[in-house]
């Protein structure tokens, strides 16, 4: 057997062919049979292995190790997701994309249950309404773990997950919308094939808040913006407690992400009445009286609508 050279095996093979020769050439000298013979007649019989036998272990380490690299540079095997997801889709049925979150694709991934192998996501629309599939795959297939139906909806504004119980795990968000119904948000908790809803509420954008539970637990929040007319908004910063969404304190969030928001948004277009106001609004809820009344200032000057002008003017009152 013809070892391969640099895999540091090639010198046991040669020690133990130099041993082999030794002890067989000491065996047929004179001086051996002569001196040690007698002495060995009274040892009990060993056998000594030959070069074959010796030889098997050697193969043995080789087969192991080519069979350890054959492993790790196997490619893992590719998987056509959408062939998977086609599989479990109702005749007539179309796979849909969430508008949101901006990088969300039609196939998403998450551990919904906390095994921590992650399910497979995807949501299909039918003359019925919206459905969700969640898929997991055993040693052997997949299989379908959860479907949620929401019927009367027509299209998904948004589709993430999230850590809404505090559990350790992700929970399912799905935001739906229909020209009939207003956009709701719905949360689910997937696990041991159960499906519950956790709540449901009404929204028009909506931006997710990771780890912001008190401390020690990672649950998540939702900044909800409701629209109280035309670019007109209301904020509202909610978390699950277990039984209930309760209301959280929104000074650091405003200051933090809904200022340079509204900075932004006039930087772009100064004549844009509604931001002036929105900004006018968040600087007064955030205890900043002097850029409040600058900003409905400017609100002003740049000739609002009536109805726009009413409000400017009331919050002017205000402040």
């Amino acid at each position: 057997m013809q070892l391969p050279k640099g895999s540091g095996l090639e010198v046991l093979d040669r020690l133990v062919r130099k041993s082999i020769r030794y002890y067989s050439d000491l065996w047929k000298s004179d001086r051996f049979r002569q001196n040690m013979l007698p002495s060995l007649k009274k040892l009990p019989a060993i056998g000594l292995p030959g070069l074959n036998e010796l030889k098997r272990p050697v193969e043995s380490i080789i087969k192991g190790l080519n069979n350890a690299v054959s492993q790790l540079t196997a490619k893992p095997e590719k998987i056509d997701y959408n062939v998977v997801v086609n599989s479990f889709l109702p005749p007539g049925a179309r796979l849909i994309k969430p508008q949101y979150p901006e990088d969300a694709a039609a196939i998403q991934f998450a551990d919904l249950d906390g095994d921590r192998r992650n399910e497979l996501v995807t949501s299909y629309a039918t003359n019925e309404g919206i459905s969700t599939l969640v898929l997991k795959r055993d040693e052997v297939q997949w299989y379908k773990a959860a479907e949620i139906n929401c019927p009367g909806y027509t299209g998904i504004h948004y589709r993430n997950s999230a850590d809404i119980t505090g559990e350790g795990r992700r929970d399912l968000l799905l935001g739906l919308s229909s020209a009939s119904k207003d956009r709701t948000l719905f949360a689910y908790s997937v696990k041991e094939g159960d499906t519950k809803r956790i709540f449901s509420k009404k929204y028009h954008k909506l931006e997710l808040l990771r780890g912001s539970g008190p401390a020690g637990t990672p649950r998540d929040a939702v900044a909800l913006w409701h629209e109280e007319s035309p670019g007109i908004y209301d904020i509202e910063l909610v978390r699950w407690n277990g039984i209930d969404l309760e209301q959280l304190d929104r000074t650091r969030y405003l200051a933090a992400k809904v200022l340079p928001y509204y900075i932004r948004r006039l930087r772009q277009d100064p004549g844009d009445t509604a931001s002036w106001y929105n900004l006018a609004e968040t600087f007064l809820e955030t205890g900043d009286r002097v850029n409040a009344a600058r900003a409905v200032r400017f609100g002003l000057e740049y000739g609002p609508d009536a109805a726009l002008k009413e409000r400017l003017s009331e919050l002017q009152s205000r402040i």
